[in-house]
């Protein structure tokens, strides 16, 4: 596993010794730094990287400040000279928080507790229902979907709206690119501007769908003969000869 890492420290020194630690240890690779906070800002929300080692003390905007904003898009390990706000900057959710001056061997027991938490993380979405992260309309937010709880998908220009249980994402998206990594037996494109969970399919009429959400969608002619051959297998027929 290698971790992308970016540093935010308006201190020069700070930058190198942490750019140091990060270029020698392995499984780590360096994605930038920046001591301008607001530059080191829109870095990572357009670069997603796995790590941000982010100042908390920098001029014009706090590192917890940075931390709300930069939301769970990169693992956030703040560093201070100050111990204060550990419990403040834990209950927003950073990944680790270390007192300057960081010494090596703290550095690595960061490292390993973050890597151990990605590969939990990784193990338990392998075992669970298939999902997918998508770049949503809010720059810098990455939204994880897990398939069965999407209804169907509607296209509107350049994006789709994914419609769940209980909302609506916004992605930027194809319809293709998308039906490419869902699960085939589960999803079907049934017009040019939908796509459906077969699952959520509640009842079937000429030229149209209706769903458990109570949506209805068209059903395109040049889609409707793989609709109605994916849904063949649910269907039971009585096999009893009619009488006359």
């Amino acid at each position: 596993m290698t971790l992308s890492c970016y540093i935010i420290d308006d201190e020069f020194h700070a930058v190198e010794v942490l750019t140091d630690y990060v270029e020698k240890t392995p499984g780590l690779q360096l994605a930038g730094s920046a001591t301008d906070p607001l530059l080191g800002l829109d870095a990572i929300t357009n670069s997603f990287p796995d790590i941000t080692f982010l100042d908390l003390d920098m001029p014009g905007i706090t590192g917890l400040e940075l931390a709300r904003i930069a939301g769970n898009s990169t693992a956030i390990v703040l560093t201070t000279f100050h111990r204060g706000s550990g419990p403040e900057a834990f209950e927003i959710g950073v990944a680790d928080y270390l007192l300057k001056p960081i010494s090596y061997e703290r550095f690595l027991k960061c490292i390993q507790k973050i890597k151990q938490e990605k590969q939990l993380a990784a193990s338990l979405v392998a075992s669970g229902p298939f999902s997918f992260l998508v770049k949503t309309d809010t720059k810098g937010k990455l939204f994880r979907i897990f398939a069965p709880e999407i209804i169907y998908i509607s296209s509107e220009k350049n994006y789709l709206h994914i419609h769940l249980e209980k909302e609506t994402i916004k992605a930027y998206l194809t319809l293709t690119e998308l039906l490419e990594k869902l699960p085939a037996e589960q999803f079907c494109r049934v017009h040019r501007a939908f796509i459906v969970n077969l699952r959520c399919v509640r009842t079937i009429e000429p030229g149209f769908a209706r769903l458990t959400n109570h949506t209805t969608v068209d059903i395109g002619p040049t889609y409707r003969e793989d609709f109605l051959q994916k849904l063949d297998a649910e269907l039971i027929v009585s096999h009893r000869q009619h009488k006359n």
